[in-house]
């Protein structure tokens, strides 16, 4: 299994997707289309669901989401929720929000009491940044 490097732009957000377990994605998602752009992600998801490693780490480090790209975030998260009840693996989320965003602060905690089955944990930071490629 490959894995899946998108880089961010000015409207998308990047995505480290590891076949070693290691999921890195955030920045600023305002696709055009976000069920396009979201399509690849969740394709690879499932390709991973079929043999995912012992443990899963996800983190996570959005700006900005808009409302059609939360909600393919929140479908994300919900593969992630039936990949854990598989008893496959163990998914751990650490999730990154600036500290004086409660929008994104109150969206996080919708999808953690969602994807309940999985380990959060939320962290502020002063400054969400691009990640080095």
């Amino acid at each position: 299994m490959n894995n899946l490097i998108l880089n961010a732009s000015e409207k998308t957000p990047y995505f480290k997707l590891k076949s070693d377990g290691n999921f890195l994605f955030g920045g600023i998602s305002m696709p055009e289309d976000a069920a396009s752009f979201y399509f690849n992600i969740i394709d690879w998801l499932s390709d991973y669901y079929r043999n995912p490693k012992k443990e899963t780490f996800v983190v996570v480090s959005f700006r900005y989401l808009n409302s059609s790209s939360s909600s393919m975030v929140l479908k994300i998260f919900n593969a992630f929720k039936r990949l854990q009840e598989t008893d496959k693996t163990k998914i751990k989320c650490t999730w990154y929000y600036e500290e004086d965003d409660l929008d994104i602060l109150d969206y996080v905690d919708q999808v953690k009491q969602h994807a309940d089955n999985i380990e959060f944990e939320i962290l502020p930071t002063d400054e969400i940044k691009a990640p080095v490629n």
